[in-house]
């Protein structure tokens, strides 16, 4: 894998960056980064969120609200496709000639003089990055990790590391990641989603197919063979193409046996049609076998032994919100989870069953951004087969403006025809969830609270609210 050429801008040119929306998750963790480089970083959110509060005890000055006096000396402005355009701080150093660059410009310039490993596909990849990075880490390779979520085994989005491996998840939901040339790459598959973006899924293939065309030459590509989207789409890779499948014999690298025991999920795992080792897995379900597949190919690309990846995995913590166990109490079990595109959800449910079987299982989705929810409408619908019960609450909308007409009604309504059998509530005010769900705790066995808003918000609460009367 060739190393990239050149050096970040930053570090010869920059005294202060000021950072816009700095609580997201991959914001907080370029702030991070930034600050371990010596760099004066100072930043904005609309709430003192925990990753804000983790910032400021590192003495990054955080404003909590958006203004133009905010900017201050800043010579460089960082900002999120969640910052609408005409937020005050952007207008303020567009008028001040104060140069612009979008989250990802400055990942891509992180990336000057070091070997990148791009994550990416519509799911899996923040799990597949927190693998890699601890695969790499636990055999001595040291790598530098950003991460779109919280990887549990250390507790953090970031970890600083000493050698020129920079291992980062790439965002395709605004083709952010075309910023990211001569990466190596893995991509877990490719689904229709941010459709308000890219408007039909020709595009999205075509703007994956453009991420694997600026690969690097002389590295690798690792893709999963069982995305009929993803499949034909290798071809463009300019380096070495290498396959993952549980269903594939002819993969590359091939999950055999896949098999759920004591709440572990374990394969056999053959390359190249010859086996390699077991892989057993804390973190239950098979989309994680395959997650672990991409994991242990970039790996094994990098010259580690798939032996050695795998007892790597066997520790493996997990990441925050991906099936996140937040309480429990005998037979009680609280989840969170990200999911927020109907793959995920269904994914996040057959966790749940395989490791719950006889449980009854209640689903509380917060549907993500009006436009995916109205796009994906009947997917969505047909998501919920795992669960018994299915609480919906109102859209968490994010960026998006509401499209009149148009709510979470809709999607409750389509729910009452797909499934009439489940049982099935609307509350439209998420603050009325917290009630709701208390009344109904002496009678719930497994509840999996869904959605990449601030549902997990009602799950930590209702997880106090339980500690509490245990006490």
């Amino acid at each position: 894998m060739a190393r990239k050429r050149g050096v970040d801008t930053l570090q010869c040119s920059v005294k202060r960056v000021h950072m816009v929306g700095i609580g997201g998750v991959g914001m907080s963790a370029l702030a991070h980064a930034l600050h371990d480089r010596g760099i004066r970083v100072s930043g904005s959110d609309i709430a003192a969120s925990d990753r804000v509060i983790s910032l400021r005890q590192l003495g990054i000055e955080i404003t909590v609200g958006h203004r133009a006096s905010n900017l201050g000396d800043a010579d460089l402005v960082v900002h999120t496709t969640a910052v609408r355009a005409d937020n005050p701080e952007l207008a303020e150093a567009r008028a001040r000639n104060i140069p612009i660059w979008h989250r990802s410009q400055l990942l891509a310039d992180f990336l000057g003089g070091k070997r990148g490993l791009a994550i990416a596909g519509t799911h899996g990849k923040t799990t597949t990055t927190a693998m890699v990075g601890k695969v790499l880490a636990d055999t001595g390779h040291d790598p530098t990790v950003f991460l779109g979520g919280i990887a549990l085994d250390y507790n953090s989005n970031y970890r600083l590391g000493r050698s020129d491996i920079v291992v980062f998840e790439a965002d395709e939901s605004d083709a952010s990641f075309h910023h990211y040339l001569g990466c190596s790459q893995a991509i877990t598959n490719i689904e229709p989603d941010h459709l308000d973006q890219h408007h039909d899924f020709a595009t999205v293939q075509g703007v994956f197919e453009r991420f694997i065309a600026i690969g690097d030459p002389e590295g690798f590509l690792i893709y999963g063979a069982d995305s009929p989207a993803l499949f034909p789409l290798a071809a463009s890779c300019p380096g070495t193409a290498r396959s993952f499948s549980l269903r594939y014999a002819g993969a590359g690298y091939y999950a055999q046996a896949i098999n759920s025991d004591n709440g572990c999920d374990t394969c056999r795992l053959h390359i190249d049609g010859v086996y390699a080792c077991d892989i057993t897995l804390p973190v239950p379900g098979s989309h994680n076998i395959a997650n672990a597949l991409a994991a242990v190919g970039m790996a094994h690309m990098l010259g580690v032994d798939p032996s050695d990846a795998a007892e790597s995995l066997a520790s493996f913590a997990g990441t925050g919100r991906r099936f996140q166990l937040v309480y429990e109490d005998g037979p009680l079990h609280l989840y969170d989870d990200y999911a927020h595109h109907p793959t995920e959800i269904r994914a996040a449910l057959r966790a749940a069953r395989r490791k719950h079987p006889e449980a009854h299982i209640t689903a509380v989705f917060q549907p993500h951004l009006p436009s995916r929810t109205r796009f994906l409408l009947n997917d969505f619908a047909r998501a919920f087969g795992d669960a018994d019960t299915i609480v919906l609450t109102s859209i968490y909308e994010s960026r998006e403006d509401p499209i009149p007409g148009f709510s979470a009604q809709a999607l409750a309504d389509r729910i009452a025809v797909v499934a009439r059998a489940k049982e099935l509530h609307y509350i439209a005010e998420r603050d009325d969830l917290l009630g709701f769900l208390a009344a109904r705790m002496p009678q719930e066995q497994v509840v999996v609270f869904i959605g990449a808003g601030d549902i997990n918000g009602v799950s930590s609460r209702l997880a106090e609210q339980l500690g509490a009367t245990a006490e």
